[in-house]
């Protein structure tokens, strides 16, 4: 299972030698990777532009692997050594609102996570997350960026932000009776390696369990869950997929990994070993963007 369905994509690619884009660089059959010079220059000053986001990403039209996931870009990015989190905030509003303007992205939504308690994070500073309802709304989305208003705003924000790498990702809700509309703030994210055999619906169901007796616990009743599947992705090692927990704040959070480790949550974790295995984890603080007025 592991890296098949980007293995298949990126062979269809080379074989007909689409061009694709990527932080700078484009990549066909004949010429396997050009860097730009200012790339190579810039690589750890980095911190460019938010909406030059969307402009340096490997984006390939799929189709979902699980029926009702939202599409859903994400972007490691690096910051400009001045540039606060403030200006990330406003930057990311001015794009959101420009972006939702565009055709297919009316229904956008965006989140920047920033780093609380992070591991093997290489030299990324804060991560970018686009969503869309579904991969036609956002492949209309990107159809006509080019062009688009939000594009007009990468020169603004290029000594801001720029990624360092990217993927398109289905994300999809983990249910649960009680699910409640909050946005979290407290947000850890898990990298984890499937088992060969094991199934996206074995998953997903897994996911549901765990989530239903995390919100018996103290603390955990406000939890949201979400698994995030691979659909166009690079530089993601051996994961096969993010398995992402949000708490409306860190005191709830805090007050759910208090009592963590013998509650009837971290049982299932035992039983469901064989199926996923983490790889590492990251505990960030996730900011819902506004688009602005």
């Amino acid at each position: 299972m592991k890296g098949s369905k980007n293995l298949f994509l990126i062979n269809y690619i080379l074989e007909n030698q689409i061009p694709i884009i990527y932080a700078g660089a484009t990549m066909t059959k004949q010429s396997p990777i050009e860097l730009s010079s200012t790339q190579q220059i810039r690589r750890r000053v980095m911190g460019r532009c938010l909406s030059c986001i969307l402009a340096a990403v490997m984006l390939i039209a799929v189709t979902p692997a699980f029926a009702g996931g939202k599409a859903t870009q994400m972007w490691r990015c690096e910051l400009d050594d001045d540039a606060t989190e403030e200006q990330v905030i406003k930057s990311a509003q001015k794009w959101l609102a420009a972006a939702k303007k565009t055709k297919g992205g009316e229904n956008l939504e965006a989140y920047i996570y920033f780093p609380v308690a992070v591991n093997n994070n290489g030299d990324s500073d804060m991560i970018f997350v686009v969503r869309a309802p579904n991969f036609k709304e956002w492949g209309e989305f990107w159809d006509g960026y080019a062009d688009s208003p939000a594009a007009k705003l990468d020169k603004e924000n290029q000594d801001i932000i720029t990624p360092t790498d990217s993927g398109l990702w289905e994300s999809i809700k983990v249910k649960s009776p009680t699910a409640p509309k909050t946005a979290g703030k407290a947000t850890q994210i898990w990298r984890c390696e499937l088992d060969d055999d094991a199934s996206e619906e074995q998953v997903v169901k897994a996911a549901e369990k765990w989530l239903s007796v995390a919100k018996t616990m103290d603390g955990g009743k406000n939890l949201e869950a979400y698994v995030y599947f691979p659909v166009a992705v690079n530089d993601n090692g051996d994961s096969d997929l993010f398995f992402v927990i949000s708490a409306p704040n860190f005191k709830e959070w805090g007050e759910f990994w208090d009592g963590y480790a013998d509650s009837p949550a971290a049982k299932l974790d035992e039983e469901n070993q064989d199926i996923i295995t983490p790889t590492d984890s990251a505990l960030w603080e996730s900011i819902k963007v506004e688009a602005a007025e």
